[in-house]
């Protein structure tokens, strides 16, 4: 998949070294067999091209061509990344933690100036409040669950 996009990308390139590989591919004792768009499109693995084995070093059985190696090597950048997510949630973690704290003692603000300048709003203001922080405190037990794994 990812070998497919790269060719759709690179087309016309790709098309053009097609052209000079033929060309000199046809020039050669004995001749080389021919390339065409459509057989380089169906390629899914280094592997399968003839061209890396008719070139100055058949590069086909260098350890990075193989299947496993190549499926290893796809595992250990997604565990690169997956630890770099979970830096990133850590950080995000924080933050969560913070806006709710934050939250909480605005709206408190707010509600205590409310109850003396308009007390029905106060009121109807704490209702909505106590419906949300009971949300919060659902997030932040999950925070402290989080926060107690040791990847954080």
């Amino acid at each position: 998949q990812q070998i497919s996009k790269a060719l759709q990308r690179r087309s016309d390139a790709i098309r053009n070294a097609i052209n000079r590989y033929n060309t000199q591919a046809a020039a050669l004792v004995p001749p080389r067999p021919k390339l065409a768009w459509k057989d380089i499109v169906e390629y899914s693995f280094l592997g399968e091209f003839d061209l890396l084995r008719h070139s100055r070093t058949d590069i086909r059985d260098a350890d990075w061509t193989t299947p496993v190696h190549r499926k290893a090597t796809v595992k250990y950048f997604k565990l690169q990344r997956a630890r770099e997510e979970v830096q990133h949630l850590n950080i995000e973690v924080q933050r969560l933690r913070t806006a709710i704290h934050d939250e909480e003692i605005k709206t408190n603000a707010t509600i205590d100036q409310l109850i003396v300048t308009n007390p029905p709003l106060a009121v109807e203001l704490r209702r909505q409040w106590q419906a949300r922080a009971a949300v919060n405190a659902v997030h932040l037990y999950r925070l402290n669950r989080i926060e107690s794994q040791p990847a954080f």
